[in-house]
């Protein structure tokens, strides 16, 4: 799976590293991941989603919705005012991460789309800590 689903902070954190080519399907697929572990849902506060090392992306703006109906399945479970940062130094990837920002706005999470991971984290960072109180080691290098 182009996908890595990386766990912080006991949960609290969850990092997406994805690489390789990517469809919705991979998207859909780690969103099935987590709507199995409802409890787990309820400690979440952060997510980056790191497309760095993606090559190609098959995605387009109508596929960006139905992840979106995913996601609101989610934040039903959630607590309120979850953070997403999207990295992606792709033109693609940038612009389908923005459209998804725009349809994510009914849903409450509060998401940010940076062209790199090291821009992603400071923003997650940042924010958690003001919002949530949280101090997060986010760099690449952090368990």
């Amino acid at each position: 799976m182009p996908i890595n689903i990386e766990g912080r902070q006991d949960g609290v954190g969850v990092i997406y590293n994805c690489r390789g080519d990517m469809t919705i399907d991979d998207f859909f697929q780690a969103g099935i991941g987590f709507l199995a572990f409802p409890e787990g849902i309820k400690k979440w506060r952060y997510c980056i989603i790191d497309l760095t090392s993606v090559g190609a992306m098959h995605i387009n703006s109508d596929d960006i919705r139905i992840v979106v109906e995913q996601n609101k399945r989610i934040a039903a479970i959630a607590q309120p005012g979850a953070l997403l940062a999207v990295a992606s130094p792709g033109d693609l990837g940038y612009g389908l991460s923005r459209i998804w920002e725009v349809l994510m706005e009914q849903i409450g999470w509060e998401t940010m789309t940076f062209r790199s991971r090291t821009e992603a984290e400071a923003w997650i960072r940042q924010r958690a800590k003001l919002k949530f109180g949280l101090d997060l080691p986010l760099n690449s290098a952090a368990p």
